[in-house]
């Protein structure tokens, strides 16, 4: 499974990919932790609504090709999802 993580938002709009990574291409350990935090942060984005606004500064993760899922992370998340969001970044 592919993941990509991009930094995107602010003023300028800005979009900056800060990782990317195939779950095939990771250790057992690894690619279970991602498939974790990835659970995770499914879970609490159907719980806690995100904020909007255009110019607030997000992790966009964009799971799988083409029609993938996407989840929108804010750059200060709530604790339920900034666990899972540091284990997706340190890969």
């Amino acid at each position: 499974m592919r993941v990509k993580i991009e930094s995107t938002g602010g003023f300028a709009g800005i979009e900056q990919t800060v990782a990317a990574y195939d779950t095939d291409d990771l250790p057992e350990q690894e690619a279970a932790k991602v498939y974790d935090a990835l659970s995770a942060i499914e879970a609490a984005m159907a719980q806690e609504p995100g904020e909007v606004g255009a110019d607030l500064m997000t992790y966009r993760i964009t799971v799988g090709d083409g029609l993938g899922k996407v989840y929108t992370v804010p750059e200060d998340p709530p604790p339920s999802l900034a666990g899972p969001l540091t284990a997706l970044l340190r890969q």
